[in-house]
């Protein structure tokens, strides 16, 4: 079947048609590049929780809770999420009712509706948006306990007066 100096891996001189070209055994497409995003289209609609393990547009409804708390989720012009989203990176151009938990940073864009608290360490409200609630850039709590930065002082309940040492004691040292 192989002419002598031809190679498997190239496919040279082979006669049969549209034959992959093999790299390795196994593998007959192209390697990846980065990993594009999973989308929920527009005529979509989700009731529940939805978890993963990649980054995920929103382009139409949801219903419940996003958690990808290692990944990123972006709420498109035409999504609408009634839900908590939990992310490493949040960004929303479309309506969004719930708490928005970003790990990195939280970005309404100027075609946003949020109405529902965010909390992250970066902030980025862009002119034209539309927002109501909180806005939390402080630490999580938990790492606030895993990190202490100061000791508090003691609080003084009752201010009491020295005891005097034994040495100090009226009549003490006299002879």
């Amino acid at each position: 079947m192989w002419k002598k100096g031809d190679s498997e891996e190239t496919g040279v001189g082979d006669s049969s048609p549209s034959r992959p070209v093999l790299s390795s055994p196994g593998v007959d497409r192209p390697p990846r590049g980065p990993r594009e995003a999973a989308t929920i289209g527009p005529s979509i609609t989700i009731r529940g929780d939805v978890t993963g393990d990649e980054d995920l547009t929103i382009q139409g409804r949801v219903e419940g809770t996003v958690t990808l708390k290692q990944h990123n989720v972006s709420v498109g012009p035409e999504g609408r999420v009634d839900a908590s989203i939990h992310a490493r990176s949040v960004t929303v151009e479309g309506e969004v009712k719930g708490d928005l938990h970003g790990e990195e940073q939280v970005v309404l864009r100027k075609t946003a509706r949020v109405q529902g608290n965010v909390q992250a360490p970066r902030v980025t409200v862009e002119d034209g948006a539309r927002f109501r609630g909180g806005i939390d850039m402080g630490e999580p709590a938990s790492a606030a306990l895993a990190s202490p930065t100061r000791k508090p002082e003691p609080t003084k309940t009752a201010e009491t007066p020295p005891r005097p040492s034994p040495s100090a004691a009226p009549g003490a040292g006299r002879t």
